[in-house]
């Protein structure tokens, strides 16, 4: 009968000395921590290490604004207002006479450097001026 108290007496007294003997005290811990950010890479993130940058993939047109010269016909899931915030956006003011045209280009006028132009936005959001 004595048996079965030891064993897991014996027990709970190993597992309570190897868990006391496994944890460091919290200011080490937190120096560990500091030392582990300081040595990660630059690109390193959080759980599962270092992370490759994404790759463009041509789905979207970064920088659409810059240097598209024409106005890509599709089908343009933009509203009205999407459309006059692209607009809007690539420095254009005094929007008027938005129309969405048969092959899907969203044409305007509109006003910047103190002209008026006509200016279209085409399905990949891409502003430019005629």
């Amino acid at each position: 009968m004595k048996f079965d108290l030891v064993l897991p007496t014996a027990l709970t007294i190993s597992l309570a000395l190897m868990a006391a003997g496994c944890q460091k005290p919290a200011a080490q811990t937190a120096a560990d921590a500091t030392a582990a950010a300081a040595d990660a890479p630059a690109n390193a993130t959080a759980p599962g290490g270092a992370v490759s940058p994404p790759q463009p993939n041509g789905a979207v047109n970064t920088d659409a604004n810059a240097t598209v010269t024409d106005a890509a016909p599709a089908s343009n899931s933009f509203t009205e207002g999407e459309a006059k915030g692209h607009i809007e956006n690539a420095g254009y003011t005094d929007v008027t006479g938005l129309q969405k045209t048969p092959d899907g280009i969203w044409t305007a006028t509109a006003k910047k450097g103190g002209k008026s132009v006509n200016v279209t936005v085409d399905f990949k959001g891409a502003v430019t001026a005629n």
